[in-house]
């Protein structure tokens, strides 16, 4: 089932998008739901970003052929930090290319949204509590990073996670296709099955220390290709099979 958050006429609400119509969503989005009436063509209302997490969360290095080409051993465990929720950019929505850096560099990732309050979960049970899949963009700007040797600017800036469109139910993340592209040109053609740490992998590993919530975010890394670096004017594309494609813009500084 694809799923939406919107905005209708100044109303933000969730719904189920069929055949590129929205329709409404009776019920509780973390619990039971099912379709209702039909509100219009999908191409009348705003997309918004498709969670409402009370954090983020991300994996870095997590696939084969990045870690090859940074000459990176596979991690044993899953590498992880944190992102605020003041990074969420919308589906269509304007990357502002801080004034701190000169190096923005572009990763294409699938993301999880939890489905449910989830605190030592087992890997064998861990997709039970993942609520749907998107697509992200885990924006960084890396001569920042060289500067700190953290993440905390480098991937904690306004607008440095952009996610959508749509937030898919019932997909198995181990083999699907995700590919970027910047101004029209493919820089990433990979495929989730790449994944050195699996999505149930990281799921159960972040649970081991902290509590997710119903909504929470899970960026699940990058194949190569990313840290693709681009400028102010460019338009940023990520696609992954049966999903869609997440699609905006980078801007000057207001």
């Amino acid at each position: 089932m694809k799923l939406a958050r919107f905005n209708r006429h100044g109303d933000i609400a969730w719904g189920i998008v069929e055949d590129g119509t929205i329709y409404s969503l009776v019920g509780d989005l973390y619990g039971n739901f099912r379709r209702g009436i039909e509100l219009g063509p999908l191409a009348e209302v705003q997309l918004l970003a498709p969670a409402e997490p009370s954090i983020i969360v991300a994996c870095g290095l997590n696939y084969i052929g990045e870690a090859k080409k940074l000459g990176a051993a596979p991690s044993e465990e899953p590498t992880i930090f944190f992102k605020p929720v003041t990074t969420l950019v919308d589906p269509d929505g304007d990357v502002v290319y801080p004034t701190i850096s000169q190096e923005l560099a572009h990763e294409g990732e699938l993301c999880c949204v939890i489905k449910q309050t989830a605190r030592n979960v087992a890997q064998s049970e861990a997709l039970d509590y993942v609520l749907g899949y998107t697509c992200g963009n885990d924006l960084a700007l890396m001569d920042v990073y060289k500067k700190d040797g953290r993440l905390t600017r480098a991937k904690g800036f306004d607008t440095a996670s952009p996610l959508g469109p749509f937030l898919v139910t019932d997909l198995d993340p181990h083999n699907l296709s995700i590919k970027a592209r910047i101004n029209g040109e493919t820089i990433q053609d990979s495929n989730t099955g790449e994944m050195i740490h699996s999505v149930e992998r990281i799921v159960s590993h972040i649970t081991e220390f902290m509590t997710l919530r119903s909504g929470d975010v899970i960026f699940t890394g990058t194949p190569e290709g990313g840290h693709y670096l681009v400028k102010v004017g460019d338009v940023m594309e990520v696609e992954i099979e049966d999903i869609g494609i997440l699609k905006n813009k980078v801007v000057a500084p207001h």
